[in-house]
């Protein structure tokens, strides 16, 4: 089972392969829709807040350690990072400058379920946000063309079910 627009996100998952940016559907209101800067920011604060203390992803050695070490100096400018990913993958007016992703995740070892799990806090919130389930799936489709620069482990997929 899955939530909202978590199934692209799993179903690309499962597939072990990303989408590319062509299959997503092209729309220059997504920036818009999601709240422009000040929506895209809070959905940053609130996924990356929810990531920190997701247990899925907290079973991931590297990631945990991360949590628990750095994020309390380095978490404020990794929202801001995601912001400006986020911001510059679905249309706004500011291309991303920050580390490139594979860059960015290396370290971390990160599977397709991880990958999928982070896609489902995205959605929660932008669930809690108020944003259309229509902009959610186009959002999650953008964020799928990234898992092939995130995931570097060769792990399957495991199911995950999402607690609501």
């Amino acid at each position: 089972d899955t939530i909202g627009g978590t199934a692209v996100a799993t179903a690309a998952a499962q597939a072990g392969k990303s989408p590319n940016s062509s299959q997503c559907k092209k729309d220059k209101g997504l920036f818009d829709r999601l709240g422009g800067f000040f929506g895209i920011a809070g959905a940053a604060n609130n996924s990356s807040d929810a990531i920190l203390v997701n247990p899925v992803l907290n079973q991931n050695p590297a990631l945990a350690a991360w949590n628990q070490n750095e994020a309390p100096t380095r978490l404020p400018g990794l929202k801001f990072l995601r912001t400006m990913w986020i911001a510059a993958m679905v249309g706004g007016p500011i291309k991303y400058t920050g580390h490139p992703l594979e860059m960015a995740h290396g370290r971390f070892n990160m599977t397709p379920t991880e990958f999928a799990e982070v896609g489902k806090e995205i959605v929660k919130a932008l669930q809690g946000a108020g944003i259309a389930q229509a902009d959610i799936d186009q959002a999650v489709c953008i964020y799928q063309t990234s898992m092939d620069e995130v995931v570097s482990s060769g792990v399957p997929l495991q199911a995950v079910t999402p607690k609501n």
